[in-house]
Order: structure tokens, then C-alpha cells, then sequence
């Protein structure tokens, strides 16, 4: 996005090498000022999937970035969950922070629900 600024420069305001600071004189000039953040759309919106309402007998799907210390908070995570519901199972999933398009298709094939595990 790109907005244009007008105004009559002063004496003080002629840039050098300019016809106007050649001849002494004030004329117009025109800025552009620029948006640093662009004018990009938005991504699209997607609305996330309705949530599991029972977990009994659910294939839940455990998916981690690999963050140092992950590993310990699902294999806890993991472990109470099955105390709760013991028909549950799990399938540990892991990948980059970006799941991308091939293992969302592959993770929505095998498991009802998933937990996705980031850090910090």
C-alpha cells in the first residue's frame, strides 16, 4: 500500500541537486511512503474440527516437534490419559513445526483426534 504525499517544499526542504535548488526556488514534491507490512490478503480462514465429545475407545494421535524436554511431557501426558480412559491408544507422531498438507492427511486417516505439542 502505497500513499503519496504532496506538498510545496520550503527553502530548507529542497534537495540538493534538484531543478529547484538549481534555480533557488521552492517547487513540489512527491513522497511515496510505503507500508513495511505490505499489503498482502490474508490466508484463508478455516475453522478448526469440532471437538471429540468421548474419549473411550478413541485413537488419539500424540504429535511432537522434537523441543528438548517434549518427550518427557508426553510420555507423561500419555500415561495419565490412559489412566483415565483405558480404552484409549495412542499413535506418537513426529515431524517439523509445519505439519504440512501430507502428514495432516496421512494423521486425519489414522487417529480421531490429536494433540499437537509445540514448547516454549
Amino acid at each position: 500500500m502505497a500513499i503519496l504525499i504532496q506538498f510545496l517544499a520550503s527553502g530548507m526542504l529542497v534537495f540538493p541537486g534538484t531543478p529547484a535548488a538549481a534555480a533557488g526556488q521552492s517547487a513540489p514534491v512527491t513522497i511515496e511512503v510505503m507500508n513495511p507490512r505490505s499489503d498482502l490478503e490474508p490466508p484463508p480462514v478455516i475453522a478448526p474440527s469440532p471437538r471429540v465429545k468421548e474419549l473411550a475407545g478413541k485413537k488419539v494421535g500424540i504429535y511432537w516437534l522434537g523441543k528438548a524436554g517434549g518427550d518427557n511431557f508426553f510420555d507423561a501426558f500419555e500415561k495419565v490419559l490412559k489412566e483415565k480412559h483405558p480404552t484409549v491408544t495412542t499413535v506418537r507422531y513426529r515431524g517439523p513445526l509445519d505439519i504440512g498438507d501430507k502428514m495432516a492427511a496421512q494423521v486425519a486417516k489414522e487417529v480421531d483426534t490429536l494433540v499437537y505439542g509445540v514448547g516454549d
